[in-house]
């Protein structure tokens, strides 16, 4: 049986990927800090992705 994850984790896995890999400081003005952080929970990429989603739906209205 070929077991594929839920879309909700292949989504928070490739948002923490992205942040591990520095990609998302390319999206962040240049005055904001780039260290002194947290790694990011698991509920806060949850509330991460689910913002970015809401905010995505809004522009393509």
């Amino acid at each position: 049986m070929n077991h594929k994850p839920a879309p909700e984790t292949e989504d928070v896995d490739e948002l923490a990927a992205l942040i591990q890999a520095g990609e998302f400081w390319r999206l962040a003005p240049e005055w904001v800090p780039r260290s002194g952080y947290a790694p990011p929970t698991r509920p806060v990429l949850l509330r991460v992705r689910d913002g970015l989603e809401r905010r995505g739906r809004r522009e393509h209205h």
